[in-house]
C-alpha cells in the first residue's frame, strides 16, 4: 500500500522526509507523546499491528537473533543483547516501564530485521549517544537520519519512528556508529507491521457491520 503525503500537508510537523520515507524523532523525553501521535496519525493507524516491550522477558535473558515476534530480530554484533531492568545497565537511564534491551556501543551496525518486510516501525532509544539510524527497503534503496542524542540520566528515552510512505516496504532498520557515550545504550518499546490495503479495511468493515446486524435479529 502506497499512502501519499503532500508536501503541503508536512508544513509545520516535526518529520524529515527521504526518498518517499518520513522519520520522526523527539527532541525530548517530554516530546515522545506528541511525536508518537503525530507518526501514528500520519500512517492512519492507532497503535502498531505488533508491539514489543521486553516486560515478559526474563532480565538476563540474550535476544540476540531471536524472534521477538511478528518476524522481528535484533542482531548485534558481539552476539549479545540482554534485556535488562536497572538503569545501571543504560548509562544511568531508565527504561520505559521496568525493562528494556541493553546494547554495547559499537562504531558498526545493529540492526533490526523483518523476515517479512513492513511498512512502518518506531521505538525508543535510550542513553543514545548518537547514531545514524537508516532504512533498508526491499528495492535496496535507503533512507537515513542522525538520530538526537539522549545522553544523559533519568527518564530521557526519546521515540523515534519510520513510516514508508511511498517507498518500498521497510526489510531492516540499522543503527550505525552509536559509540562515543559511557559504553551503553537500549532500545525500548518497538512497534512494526503493515497497514492493510483499502479493499481490506472495506471487507472488514462490512464483515464487522453484517455481524452486528445479525446480532440485532
Amino acid at each position: 500500500m502506497k499512502r501519499l503525503v503532500s508536501a503541503a500537508c508536512l508544513i509545520g510537523i516535526s518529520t524529515s522526509s527521504f526518498a518517499g520515507a518520513l522519520f520522526f524523532n523527539s527532541t525530548s523525553f517530554a516530546g515522545n507523546a506528541a511525536e508518537r501521535a503525530l507518526w501514528l496519525s500520519t500512517i492512519g493507524i492507532s497503535g502498531g499491528a505488533n508491539f514489543v516491550d521486553f516486560e515478559a522477558i526474563t532480565v538476563g535473558t540474550n535476544v540476540n537473533g531471536v524472534d521477538l515476534g511478528g518476524g522481528l530480530s535484533l542482531t548485534h554484533p558481539s552476539g549479545t543483547a540482554l534485556v535488562q531492568s536497572s538503569s545501571s545497565f543504560f548509562g544511568g537511564s531508565n527504561p520505559i516501564d521496568t525493562r528494556a534491551v541493553a546494547l554495547q556501543e559499537i562504531a558498526g551496525t545493529i540492526t533490526l530485521n523483518f523476515a517479512t518486510p513492513v511498512d512502518y516501525v518506531g521505538g525508543f532509544d535510550i542513553d543514545l549517544p548518537g547514531a545514524t539510524l537508516r532504512a533498508v527497503f526491499t528495492d535496496n534503496s535507503t533512507a537515513q537520519i542522525n538520530l538526537n542524542t539522549t545522553f544523559t540520566s533519568g527518564n530521557t528515552a526519546e521515540f523515534w519512528g519510520v513510516w514508508r510512505n511511498d517507498a518500498a516496504a521497510i526489510s531492516r532498520i540499522e543503527f550505525i556508529g552509536s559509540s562515543g557515550g559511557d559504553g551503553e545504550w537500549g532500545l525500548d518499546n518497538l512497534e512494526y507491521g503493515a497497514v492493510p490495503e483499502p479493499g481490506t479495511m472495506i471487507a472488514i468493515g462490512t464483515g464487522l457491520a453484517f455481524a452486528r446486524l445479525r446480532r440485532r435479529r
